[in-house]
């Protein structure tokens, strides 16, 4: 494949990677297979399908953690093997590559400079390394008008982090970072299942009852039957898990958005928190997707939520409009060669 431009979207369970005028080439879980702490045994679906199934040496982890990287090699290695996979040039022939990543907006500048080291201690070298703030891209993405005076808010609920971030005029007034998302759902919903039915289970039988029960207005009445350990006895063993179970599990994480949101709106200017009233608040990432968080924005906010058709890929649709026409979004974006990062 001949060089391009490339965009990075480096989510806590996805890794999503675009290219110009092809959009979406690859879609993986960004995890990684490291056997006896050296040797890489796999990365993306290939490591998640060995998730919690392993022997001792050998290690399945997720690079990024609460919506940052926790392990730049790591993060570097699965990104390496990625690009690989989905044929993007290496060596001598990277040096024209340009690479567009998507970063959380509220971290520090080390963190940030955390997500250039992903491609420029790689094979995938090069100084064309530009990031775009995540808010920033998912917004492109979803086709919120972020270059006008009108002021938008954007709710990106993903499996690590939430970020809540309000946009005027190109740029971002004030952004959150939540170390929650749906991730913390998920154990919560191990935590709880323990707790009250004396079962042991795993990361996918939680993310499992969170799909297929969970809610964010209580209902009752449906039920699933998963299997585990039994706490007492140490054997196999299995539970019927209500509905109500899940909610619980996921009403503290639901609250605390709410709480946030309706904090940035009291502090936000007046005229600012009168463009959301009017427009609404855009959600989207994986974990917006809940049964019933319109019902709960709109009665808790008295706002109207405007929920993304296909949320798991917003930040990567904004990324390939990047890809595609770089000089139109230069503004919103920085590279290595910004001052800060020298």
């Amino acid at each position: 494949m001949p060089s391009g431009r490339y965009g990075l979207d480096l989510g806590t369970m996805n890794f999503r990677l675009v290219q110009t005028g092809r959009g979406v080439i690859l879609n993986e879980k960004n995890m990684i297979a490291v056997r006896r702490k050296k040797e890489i045994a796999a990365a993306g679906n290939a490591a998640y399908e060995m998730f919690e199934r392993t022997p001792p040496y050998l290690h399945v982890t997720f690079p990024v953690q609460g919506g940052v990287i926790a392990d730049s090699t790591k993060t570097a290695r699965t990104a390496e093997n990625l690009l690989k996979k989905a044929g993007v040039s290496s060596g001598f022939l990277s040096s024209s590559n340009k690479f567009y990543i998507a970063a959380p907006s509220d971290i520090s500048e080390v963190e940030k400079r955390a997500y250039f080291n992903v491609i420029s201690r790689s094979s995938y070298s090069t100084n064309n390394i530009f990031l775009v703030e995540k808010p920033i891209a998912a917004a492109v993405g979803e086709d919120i008008p972020v270059r006008q005076k009108t002021c938008n808010m954007i709710v990106d609920m993903g499996a690590g982090s939430t970020e809540i971030t309000v946009i005027s005029m190109g740029g971002i007034v004030v952004t959150h970072l939540i170390p929650e998302g749906g991730n913390t759902i998920n154990e919560e919903i191990i935590r709880n299942v323990s707790r009250r039915c004396r079962l042991q289970i795993g990361f996918k039988t939680a993310e499992y009852l969170k799909l297929e029960l969970g809610t964010a207005i209580p209902r009752g009445g449906r039920e699933l039957k998963v299997y585990g350990r039994d706490r007492a006895t140490g054997l196999p063993g299995s539970a019927d898990i209500p509905e109500g179970l899940v909610f619980e599990s996921m009403k503290t994480y639901l609250v605390h958005v709410v709480r946030e949101i309706r904090r940035i709106m009291h502090e936000i200017p007046p005229e600012l928190a009168a463009d959301i009233n009017g427009y609404g608040i855009h959600f989207t990432g994986g974990t917006s997707t809940i049964a019933g968080l319109d019902v709960l924005i709109s009665s808790l906010l008295n706002v109207r939520g405007i929920f993304s058709e296909n949320p798991l890929e917003s930040a990567a649709r904004g990324l390939a409009r990047i890809c595609d026409s770089p000089n139109d979004y230069a503004s919103m974006m920085f590279s290595l060669k910004d001052s800060r990062y020298e």
